[in-house]
């Protein structure tokens, strides 16, 4: 190393500027070529896909299950869980139920409503014969005169989002109703 110092000192001025910039350029170029090997494999580890059966469903959540069901509550289920579970876990149906009214494979997310119709509601029988606006499956809606899956799918995500209607009119607050659609689909709907 006294060596090294040695030499150093007996080169010119300038000749000791040219050394140190060297040193700090190539400093420079290593520090820049290990951070870019790093990045590269920082990268290519979260590329990797990762199979489905290998994320792990752990923790809970909560689903409020509603209408033709047992014992109708808010349950609490494992993440991951699918409609069926939130149906036993209110008791299962009820005599009554439309068990076609639900898709028991769908999984379900937390903060849910799960809403199972009985045979009168599925069949038009009911008290009204009006279809309920916080109770239709998303065929029902769709069956409305100027509404079509696009639109159904906007109400739904409008009852999810606000907890359900509080009134027929709040559905004009729905993306796409406008006056002359709100005026078709007003008498035919109940809460």
């Amino acid at each position: 190393m006294e060596s090294i110092l040695s030499w150093y000192k007996s080169q010119s001025r300038s000749s000791r500027t040219k050394i140190i910039v060297l040193a700090l350029v190539i400093v420079v170029l290593v520090g820049f070529f290990f951070s870019e090997s790093t990045q590269s494999q920082q990268l290519q580890a979260t590329n990797q896909i990762i199979p489905a059966q290998t994320i792990p469903f752990s923790g809970e959540l909560y689903v409020h299950v509603v209408g033709a069901v047992k014992a109708p509550g808010l349950y609490q289920l494992d993440i991951g869980a699918r409609v069926s579970d939130a149906i036993l876990a209110a008791g299962g149906f009820s005599p009554k139920a439309a068990q076609e009214s639900v898709n028991l494979a769908r999984i379900v997310s937390d903060g849910e409503q799960v809403v199972v119709l009985d045979q009168d509601e599925i069949s038009g029988e009911g008290s009204s014969g009006l279809i309920s606006l916080n109770r239709a499956t998303m065929e029902q809606l769709d069956s409305l005169p100027g509404v079509g899956p696009a639109l159904a799918g906007r109400i739904l995500e409008f009852r999810k989002a606000s907890g359900g209607f509080s009134s027929i009119e709040q559905l004009q607050d729905v993306s796409g109703i406008g006056p002359k659609v709100y005026a078709d689909i007003a008498p035919l709907l109940t809460l």
